[in-house]
């Protein structure tokens, strides 16, 4: 029995989850070591960077509670306490879910909320880009694809065919968002909002203990149909377009949370250069787009490539010269 391609979609939509969970949780990590705003905790800064992305995070925990019929006690997307435990941003008190599976939703709510909204804003972000139509019809078309490659022989039998056309899709949306340049104000408003969405994204050691039972049976489940898939892939008919919505959906995310990781590390660099040098790579860069657009060189795509390049190779000189490794932003 060889492998097919309906296994790589189940595998797929396993996999991505996870790496977006995990980009989640590296830049939480990272961004405490590598930006002091982000351990300036309350300022004016961390509200501006960290906040939304922490209110979104407990608020995503409430919306799940709602959805699985737990009582909350008490709620606090944004409260920044000192306690015997360490620091608490914010917070969801509820009673006690009735279920491992309830308990699962509660948890992993952020990383729902979080996948919903990239998706909401990855495929929004490309129809604000001139002269092109958007890629929510790309990702219809790649879902239909995906489902319906189960009737197709020559297709069933090819493992890579989803990784290709997936990956592609990926690339797509990538490309057609770097056509708004970094001229345009909705390029950093957007970027800017999957930051914050990818900040929330991240599991605290509370939300894997709470949710580890349910994740468990979704785990084995996953792990059950991985199986299935292997040896019967037109089973796949029963679960009609289940796993093929979620790796486009993860996908997606994955694309945009490229997007926001990407931001972070640009603001990351600036915030060790000291000030009023910091401010040169950001200009230097947006007047590289704006130059490269006057005189028409290249496509958008292009020249938003050329531009953030510029921001890197000015950047990098910067914080070497004029380095300030623990500058609050």
């Amino acid at each position: 029995m060889a492998l097919n391609a309906y296994f790589t979609i189940v595998l797929l939509a396993i996999v991505l989850f996870f790496v977006v969970w995990g980009l989640g949780w590296l830049l939480e990590r990272i961004s405490t070591r590598a930006l002091k705003t982000t351990r300036d905790i309350g300022s004016r800064a961390w509200k501006f960077l960290v906040g939304p992305g922490v209110a979104l995070h407990e608020s995503s925990h409430a919306l799940g509670c709602l959805f699985t019929g737990t009582e909350i006690v008490e709620f606090k997307p944004l409260d920044v306490q000192v306690t015997d435990d360490g620091i608490v941003l914010g917070y969801v008190r509820h009673r006690a879910p009735s279920s491992p599976i309830k308990g699962a939703i509660i948890g992993l709510a952020p990383v729902a909320v979080s996948l919903v909204l990239l998706v909401f804003f990855a495929l929004g972000a490309t129809y604000l880009v001139p002269d092109t139509p958007g890629i929510g019809g790309e990702a219809l078309k790649l879902l239909s694809d995906l489902i319906n490659l189960k009737s197709d022989p020559v297709l069933l039998n090819d493992p890579v065919y989803p990784i290709v056309r997936i990956f592609s899709f990926v690339y797509l949306f990538l490309y057609t968002f770097a056509g708004l340049t970094v001229v345009n104000p909705l390029f950093w408003i957007v970027a800017f909002l999957a930051m914050t969405i990818m900040f929330s994204n991240s599991p605290s050691d509370v939300d894997i203990a709470n949710a580890s039972q349910g994740l468990k049976i979704i785990l084995v489940f996953d792990l059950v149909w991985l199986v299935v898939a292997y040896f019967l892939p037109v089973a796949g008919w029963a679960l009609y377009g289940l796993f093929e919505l979620i790796a486009v959906m993860w996908a997606l995310s994955l694309a945009f949370a490229v997007v926001g990781l990407g931001l972070f590390i640009l603001i990351a660099g600036l915030s060790r250069i000291r000030v009023p040098f910091n401010i040169i790579p950001l200009i230097a860069c947006i007047a590289t787009g704006a130059a490269l657009m006057l005189w028409g060189i290249g496509t958008p795509a292009f020249q938003t490539v050329v531009s953030l390049g510029v921001f890197v190779a000015f950047t990098i000189p910067l914080l070497v010269a004029c380095g300030s490794p623990e500058r609050t932003i």
